[in-house]
C-alpha cells in the first residue's frame, strides 16, 4: 500500500537544561552518529576488502567538528550563566530510488 504522506517529522529532543547536561545529550547523539558510521564502514569493508571508507570517514570527521563546536559554545554558556535549550528533530521524506537495472548491452559488427 502506498503512502500518501510524503514526510514526517520527530520530535526527538527538546529540552531546556543546563549547559553540562545540554553537552552530555549532544555527545550521546554524536556518538551514536559515529557509532552507526563505524558500522557501516565495517559492513562495507566485509562485503569488499576493497571499499573506500574516504565518504564516512569524511562524515566522521564532520561529526566530530561540529561537536567540538557546540562544547566550545556550551563552555561559553556555563561562564555566562546560561541555560540551553536544545532541539533536535529527524525529518522523513519519501524520495523515489534512482531507477537502476542492469543490463547486459553487446555491441556487433554488422
Amino acid at each position: 500500500m502506498l503512502t500518501k504522506e510524503v514526510s514526517r517529522i520527530i520530535q526527538l529532543v527538546k529540552e531546556n537544561c543546563p549547559p553540562d547536561e545540554a553537552a552530555e545529550l549532544i555527545e550521546t547523539l554524536v556518538g551514536e552518529r559515529i557509532r552507526l558510521h563505524n558500522i557501516q564502514m565495517l559492513r562495507s569493508w566485509e562485503g569488499n576488502h576493497r571499499f573506500d571508507p574516504a565518504s564516512c570517514d569524511q562524515k566522521i570527521v564532520e561529526m566530530k567538528a561540529q561537536s567540538k563546536n557546540a562544547r566550545t559554545f556550551l563552555k561559553e554558556a556555563k561562564e555566562l550563566g546560561f541555560n540551553v535549550e536544545v532541539s533536535a528533530t529527524i525529518e522523513l521524506r519519501l524520495v523515489k530510488k534512482p531507477f537502476t537495472h542492469n543490463v547486459k548491452v553487446e555491441l556487433t559488427n554488422n
